[in-house]
């Protein structure tokens, strides 16, 4: 009996395996027309990732025909007001030295040239010197050069003193001109005395020294600004910079004011600040005679409409791996490709399309998420 159950396993096994495998194609065929009812991938011969729909589906997709238009909207941006590059001069330590009087007081308006504080520099005291010894070397030099040439018109000279005498006194001028330029660097004063001067007309903002602090050279002393000198400088996100152009118009709700202000873009800054990825953007008061500080802070709305750009709904546009913006371009056939795309910032429904896209071309703008399931988002 165990004979004849072991045969019967033995035959059972041998006709399994003499029997024909399921047809993968089949199951794959299946697998595929299940996928199909939402997309099919297949390569291009430039190897781009082309999707086509079954045509039950097609009724689904929108496509339209994209070209150029005039993406008019404003840019939000928060701002804040500060003086203008020209309006800021700062008085420094011209050299080494400590701080022996300061002769303003915060708030103080100052000229151009008005002394603003005494420096005491032993460094300065020894550039005086060295200038007064130079001068003497120089005096030397040409009293010898004198005889010299004194001594050639009688005839009792030696043209090689002559030569001697004549690299002397250069050597002696050129160390003058030397000393002379280095303590003109400093300014004026006495001994060791060095009297700082306001380089700007303006109003002291700063004394970031007492007296009798010991200062390093170029360490700053005095802050000075010009208060009628001020501006807006709103950080824009970098996907919006693009679409501000210089002269383009703004409005601006500053938190100290009651009513909004107006002015013009003057300058959109070429580098970025990368950890905030913004980009900031400076904008000049249609009034200049408003009563403002620096470090308010505002809240700015900027013009957009800048060069023509390609503008899509927001339902056109998908969001792939949380980070690449991608659209669906038509390419005939039933066919389409994913396109990655640079955007601005969406308003109202419309996205303007900063690149990757071309004039004249079709692009799905709505059932885009049809054709991507692997998109986490739509815009």
């Amino acid at each position: 009996m165990h004979i004849n159950l072991i045969v019967s396993i033995l035959v059972a096994t041998v006709l399994a395996g003499c029997s024909d495998p399921p047809d993968k194609t089949t199951a794959n065929q299946k697998a595929s027309n299940v996928s199909a009812d939402e997309i099919k991938a297949t390569d291009t011969d430039q190897h781009v990732a082309l999707i086509s729909i079954p045509t039950e589906s097609r009724p689904y997709i929108s496509v339209v025909t994209v070209t150029p238009q005039n993406f008019s909207a404003m840019v939000q941006a928060p701002s804040h007001v500060e003086f203008r590059t020209k309006a800021l001069s700062a008085v420094s330590a011209v050299v080494a030295g400590r701080l022996k009087k300061i002769n303003v007081q915060v708030g103080d308006r100052v000229k151009v040239g008005t002394p603003v504080a005494i420096l005491e520099s032993a460094e300065a005291a020894k550039m005086r010197a060295d200038v007064a010894e130079a001068k003497a070397g120089l005096q030397r030099a040409e009293d010898r050069m004198r005889r010299q040439d004194m001594m050639r018109k009688s005839g009792v000279g030696l043209e090689m003193e002559r030569a001697e005498a004549d690299v002397q006194l250069r050597e002696a001028r050129a160390d003058y001109q030397r000393s002379q330029q280095a303590l003109r660097m400093i300014g004026d004063g006495t001994d060791q005395g060095v009297v700082l001067r306001a380089s700007e007309d303006g109003v002291v903002l700063q004394i970031k020294s007492s007296i009798g602090s010991a200062l390093a050279a170029g360490e700053t002393i005095i802050e000075i600004g010009e208060p009628q000198s001020l501006w807006i400088v709103a950080d824009v996100f970098d996907n919006d910079l693009p679409l501000i152009e210089k002269g383009a118009k703004a409005t601006l709700q500053i938190s100290a004011l009651p009513e909004p202000v107006t002015g013009r873009v003057v300058a959109v800054s070429a580098a970025m600040q990368s950890d905030l990825r913004r980009g900031a953007v400076y904008i000049e008061f249609d009034n200049p005679n408003l009563v403002l500080k620096p470090g308010m802070f505002a809240k700015g709305l900027i013009e957009a409409a800048g060069p023509h750009h390609i503008v899509l709904p927001t339902t056109a546009v998908v969001i792939r791996d949380k980070k690449h913006t991608m659209v669906y371009v038509e390419t005939g056939d039933g066919r389409f490709e994913p396109r990655q795309v640079l955007i601005g910032q969406a308003r109202d429904g419309q996205v303007p399309v900063l690149d990757g896209l071309k004039d004249g071309e079709k692009v799905v703008v709505s059932g885009a998420l049809l054709l991507d399931s692997s998109a986490s988002m739509l815009l």
